[in-house]
C-alpha cells in the first residue's frame, strides 16, 4: 500500500508539474493534466481514506455560481449550444485540487526526494552550485517558480517577435499562444506574483529580477491596455501594503515609462483616457447591447453563446454583433448569458475571495522588518486576482480557459497549509463561514 501511494504522489507532482508549467504553452497539454491531476488527488485520497482531511473553503459560493449557470442552460433559448459551455465549470476543480494536493505531506516528501536525487546529478551540481546542500522548496514554492520561469520565457519569443516583425497595433504580439489577449492576461498575473515575492519575501533574487523586467517589457509589447490597467490596480495593491508612500510614485513611474517607450506603445497609453477612441466607442456599443438583451431576459439570462441567436433582434446593433462574439465585460455578458442570478452568484464568489484572502494578509504581522512566507503568497494571489477583475471589465477575460485557469491557480495559494505549522485561529474562522 505504501509504495502504491508514493508512486501516485510521485506521478501527481510530475503531473502539477507538467500542467503548471503548460501553461503559458499550450492550452490542450494543460487541459489534459489539469484533469489528470484532479484524478490522481481524488484517486489518492480515496487510497488513502483521506475524504475527512480535505478542505473546501468557498465551496457555497462556487455551488451557488455553478447552479446558476445551470439554470441558466435549463431555460436558454437554445438548451443543447447552451449546454457546450457548462464543461467550463470543470475548471474551478483546479482551486480544490491546488490547494488540498499542495497541502498534502507526501507532496513536499516526495519533492524533496526528486530535489536531492537531482542534486547528485551533474546537471544538479551545475545548477544548484554551493546551494546543493539547501532545503528543497515546498510545493507551492516550486509551482510558483514555475509560473514565473514558464512565463518569462514565453516573453522572451514574445520579445523575439516583436524583434522580427517590428511594433504595430495591427500586428499584436502572443507569445506562444494564438491571441495577444490570452498573452497579456496571463503575463500580467505572472508579473505580479514576481513583484510580490521581490516586495515581500525576496528582493535580492536576480533571476526574479530579470524574469519580473522581461515579462514587463513584453506586457508593455502586447499593446494590450486592460492588462495595463490590471497590472496597474494590482500593483498599486502591492505597493500599499508594502509603503504607502510608494503609491505617489506609481505617477512619475507611468511618466518615465511614457517618457521611454516607442511611439506604438505612447499611442496606447494616450487613447486611454481618450473617451472618443474607436474601440472605446465599440465597447460601449457593445454594453448598450448586453443591457437591451438583459432587459428581455432579466432573471436567468437567456443562456451561453445566444448572443449570435438573439442578434437579428437589436438591427440597431447589427455592425457590433457581426464582428465579436462577446461582449467586452464580464458582468456584462454573465448578465445576458446567465440573468441576474447568475450575475449576483458570480460577483459574491469573488468578494468572498477577495474578503478571506484581505484578512489573511491583514493577519500577518511583520517580525524583525521581515514578511512571514505566507503573507506574501496572499498578496501575489490578492493582486493577481484583482487584475483580473480589472481586466475583465474590458475583455470577457472569465470566458478565456487558459487565463482563468491561472486564476483559479492563484486563488487557491493563500489557503495551501503547510505541514509545519496549523492554521491560525482566524484562518479557521474563515474558512469556518
Amino acid at each position: 500500500m505504501e509504495r502504491r501511494i508514493e508512486n501516485l504522489t510521485r506521478a501527481q507532482l510530475i503531473v502539477l508539474t507538467v500542467f503548471t508549467g503548460a501553461g503559458q504553452f499550450s492550452i490542450s497539454i494543460t487541459q489534459i493534466c489539469g484533469f489528470l491531476s484532479c484524478a490522481i488527488w481524488l484517486y489518492k485520497t480515496h487510497v488513502t481514506r483521506s475524504w475527512n482531511h480535505l478542505r473546501w473553503p468557498l465551496w457555497i459560493p462556487f455551488a451557488g455560481f455553478s447552479i446558476a449557470c445551470i439554470l441558466a442552460v435549463i431555460t436558454a433559448l437554445d438548451p443543447p449550444r447552451s449546454f457546450e459551455h457548462l464543461k467550463r465549470l470543470l475548471e474551478m476543480g483546479i482551486f480544490f485540487m491546488i490547494l488540498n494536493s499542495l497541502s498534502d505531506p507526501g507532496l513536499k516528501q516526495s519533492l524533496h526526494s526528486m530535489f536531492n536525487q537531482l542534486k547528485q546529478t551533474r546537471p544538479g551540481q551545475l545548477l544548484f552550485g554551493q546551494q546543493a546542500t539547501a532545503a528543497a522548496p515546498s510545493p507551492r514554492d516550486y509551482l510558483i517558480g514555475l509560473i514565473i520561469l514558464s512565463a518569462s520565457i514565453s516573453a522572451v519569443i514574445g520579445i523575439i517577435q516583436v524583434a522580427i516583425h517590428g511594433l504595430s497595433i495591427h500586428h499584436r504580439i502572443s507569445g506562444t499562444l494564438s491571441i495577444y489577449m490570452t498573452f497579456a492576461g496571463l503575463l500580467m498575473q505572472a508579473v505580479l506574483v514576481a513583484a510580490a515575492y521581490l516586495l515581500f519575501r525576496n528582493g535580492k533574487n536576480k533571476w526574479v529580477w530579470i524574469a519580473l523586467l522581461l515579462m514587463l517589457s513584453a506586457l508593455a509589447l502586447t499593446l494590450t491596455r486592460q492588462a495595463w490597467l490590471g497590472f496597474g490596480v494590482g500593483l498599486l495593491i502591492l505597493l500599499a501594503f508594502r509603503k504607502p508612500a510608494w503609491v505617489t510614485l506609481l505617477p512619475v513611474f507611468a511618466t518615465l515609462v511614457f517618457w521611454l517607450s516607442p511611439a506604438p506603445i505612447k499611442e496606447r497609453m494616450e487613447s486611454i483616457a481618450n473617451l472618443g477612441d474607436i474601440t472605446f466607442q465599440q465597447r460601449l456599443s457593445m454594453w448598450r447591447l448586453g443591457w437591451n438583451i438583459y432587459r428581455d431576459y432579466p432573471v436567468s439570462g437567456c443562456g451561453f453563446h445566444c448572443l449570435m441567436k438573439v442578434r437579428t433582434d437589436y438591427p440597431e446593433h447589427k455592425e457590433i454583433t457581426r464582428a465579436y462574439r462577446t461582449l467586452h465585460n464580464n458582468i456584462v455578458q454573465l448578465a445576458v448569458d446567465t440573468g441576474t442570478i447568475g450575475v449576483l452568484a458570480w460577483l459574491s464568489l469573488w468578494l468572498s475571495f477577495l474578503a478571506r484572502v484581505y484578512f489573511m494578509a491583514l493577519g500577518r504581522v511583520s517580525h524583525s522588518g521581515n514578511d512571514p512566507p505566507d503573507r506574501w503568497v496572499a498578496l501575489a494571489s490578492l493582486s493577481a486576482v484583482t487584475a483580473f477583475l480589472t481586466g475583465g471589465l474590458f475583455e470577457t477575460n472569465s470566458y478565456d480557459s487558459e487565463v482563468i485557469m491561472l486564476t483559479y491557480f492563484l486563488m487557491a495559494l493563500p489557503f495551501v497549509y503547510n505541514d509545519s505549522r496549523a492554521p491560525n485561529a482566524t484562518l479557521s474562522k474563515l474558512e469556518r463561514s
